[in-house]
């Protein structure tokens, strides 16, 4: 995985810890979600009608940790001398680019789980998006190490091309 060197052209993806952030959102939401309700009915229900509801769970997370890795391997991100680019998706292909002449802003978020893996999410902004909205953000880049350097080199980059270095 080739570390990030923004803004010299390249491709980086996100560090592999964003798989384990949302495995571990995954195990939360098992643990906070269906297991409370799961296992008092263990006491009162016939073990057939145990199966029939604890199989198709089963295979729905067997499914659930199998596109968590999917879905990770699809996400890249590409920095050439004029934009940023994305893509990702299972199914469904989502692409996008971000002109650099259009960043607005770049903010770096970090909540406690991604503190303990030790990644970041940049929300990059744009002229012309609506502000104060949640989906103000053009650009989500998720799993990053070192995201204040990242969000420096973009708003480097930035600053340059809105000061006529694209012209």
């Amino acid at each position: 995985m080739p570390e990030i060197s923004c803004p010299h052209p390249g491709e980086i993806r996100p560090h592999r810890n964003l798989r384990s952030l949302y495995l571990t959102y995954l195990l939360i939401i098992i643990w906070a979600g269906i297991l409370p309700w799961l296992v008092p009915l263990t006491f009162f229900t016939p073990p057939d009608l145990i199966l029939i509801i604890t199989i198709p769970l089963l295979l729905v997370v067997i499914f659930l940790i199998w596109w968590t890795g999917a879905y990770y391997r699809t996400i890249l991100y590409r920095f050439s001398d004029t934009a940023i680019s994305w893509e990702r998706g299972v199914w469904w292909r989502q692409t996008g680019i971000v002109p650099y002449n259009r960043i607005t802003t770049v903010d770096i978020i970090q909540g406690p789980l991604s503190r303990f893996f030790g990644i970041s999410m940049l929300k990059i902004h744009s002229a012309g998006n609506l502000a104060g909205t949640e989906s103000a953000a053009e650009l989500k880049i998720n799993g990053i190490t070192d995201a204040g350097a990242l969000r420096e080199s973009i708003l480097n980059q930035a600053r340059s091309r809105t000061r006529g270095g694209d012209a």
